[in-house]
């Protein structure tokens, strides 16, 4: 037991409950500081009413996969949290660990109405008739467009409807030297190797970097859409001289920076830039819009979607206490001063997203809700083994902007080693 607890106090920094009847629940997540006052803004009605209710936050603030890593550490070492944050890409290897508990015997009691949530997002959670989590928010990835970079060009802002080529052309047109001095300083978008950023551009494009049961790559990752469409996209460095080269020296920094800054005009990214970027706009230092991922002519929108949930252990020792805080996390009451705070994420109440669109003259959230209906799951919520094939992908478009691979040629070698890693997935 000693050493069951020092691996939770090593893992969550958790706390010994406080002497008397008063109940102390961890709660997990990988909130950073500014996140975390948020939360704890949200606890706050929820304690006041039960006095005898302590919960303490462990918010990581840390990237995705060390979260992951530390609590799949926590659960094995049978020490988990009472309730904890994941992300639909954690599901399937907790699943199949037998780590979480199935919350729909008690979603009655709990006061929990399925219908008040979104129901893409809710079926991340899912698997037959069990429920594994309690969605908290989502959000599809878009294309963020500078406007002021566009009114300058006078180029019309574009639309959900548009192709391929409409970005092209106007990524083209945004792409310039604008001091004169013959070096592009202003970039029409921006190349992102990450997986999770530019596998929605190959869907929007007809392909995919798996076949629909999730077993494996070749026929998919090296199919002619796919190829067509890893060809356009890693295009936009190597043949259209659309966005920048790695390594070149004005665009060094975060993405964030360099298209607060004017550097990039367009770029792909997800509900968390909604409230980094407000104070930019409230402050009149640039304004900005949202639009959906174009798609190739022929070929269906599509996005992808990534939501997160509270969860509670299956091995947890207060049940009820645990699967009622997981509850009100996910509750109106939680949305609403989530809200007031600029949440990373649209709330997976549609009734709370439907109000934060209200709220907003900016048209961003409207955006967002609009590019939902054309979003999907990503890979890593219905396949265990996918952060393995996630660290495999971004060495394709390496091979093809770097030493010049043809797709055709990298997509098919890499389909094959995806194929090894995933025998056996569940």
């Amino acid at each position: 037991m000693k050493r069951v607890l020092a691996v939770c106090y090593l893992l969550w920094g958790c706390e010994a409950a406080p002497r008397g009847d008063r109940v102390t629940l961890e709660l997990a997540n990988r909130a950073d500081y500014l996140e975390a006052r948020v939360e704890d803004r949200v606890l706050a009605p929820y304690l006041a009413a039960q006095p005898d209710l302590r919960v303490v936050q462990q918010a990581a603030a840390t990237y995705q996969a060390a979260y992951h890593d530390r609590l799949l550490t926590s659960i094995v070492a049978g020490a988990p949290p009472d309730v904890f944050l994941v992300d639909n890409s954690d599901v399937p290897a907790l699943i199949n660990r037998g780590a979480l508990l199935d919350l729909t015997p008690y979603l009655t009691r709990a006061g929990v109405d399925l219908a008040c949530l979104d129901q893409t997002v809710l079926s991340f959670f899912t698997r037959g008739d069990a429920l594994y989590a309690l969605p908290k928010g989502y959000t599809p990835l878009l294309v963020v467009y500078n406007k002021d970079l566009f009114d300058r060009a006078r180029i019309p802002y574009p639309t959900d409807d548009w192709t391929w080529d409409d970005f092209l052309r106007i990524a083209q047109r945004l792409t310039r030297d604008t001091d004169g001095d013959g070096v592009i300083d202003q970039w029409g978008s921006y190349f992102d190797r990450r997986p999770f950023v530019w596998i929605p551009w190959i869907w929007a494009g007809g392909g995919d970097v798996l076949c629909p049961d999730g077993r494996r790559a070749s026929g998919c990752l090296d199919g002619p859409h796919t190829i067509a469409a890893i060809r356009w996209y890693t295009g936009w460095m190597t043949r259209y001289g659309i966005a920048p080269r790695a390594h070149n020296p004005l665009t060094s920094g975060d993405d964030f920076r360099l298209f607060t800054s004017g550097r990039i005009a367009m770029m792909t990214t997800g509900h968390s830039w909604v409230p980094r970027l407000r104070p930019y706009v409230a402050n009149g230092l640039l304004r900005a819009g949202f639009v959906a991922i174009p798609h190739r002519a022929g070929f269906r929108p599509a996005t992808v979607i990534y939501a997160s949930g509270y969860a509670v252990p299956a091995l947890v020792t207060r049940r009820k206490r645990s699967i009622e805080l997981a509850a009100y996390l996910t509750d109106s009451l939680a949305d609403a001063l989530r809200g007031e705070g600029g949440g990373l994420e649209l709330p997976a109440m549609t009734g709370a997203a439907q109000a934060l669109v209200a709220r907003d003259r900016l048209g961003w959230e409207a955006a967002f809700l609009r590019a939902a209906t054309t979003g999907r799951a990503p890979w890593g919520g219905r396949v265990e083994r996918w952060r393995d094939v996630e660290a495999a992908l971004p060495d394709l478009l390496d091979r093809i902007t770097l030493t010049g691979a043809d797709p055709a040629v990298a997509a098919r070698e890499l389909a094959r080693e995806v194929d090894r890693l995933l025998a056996g997935t569940r």
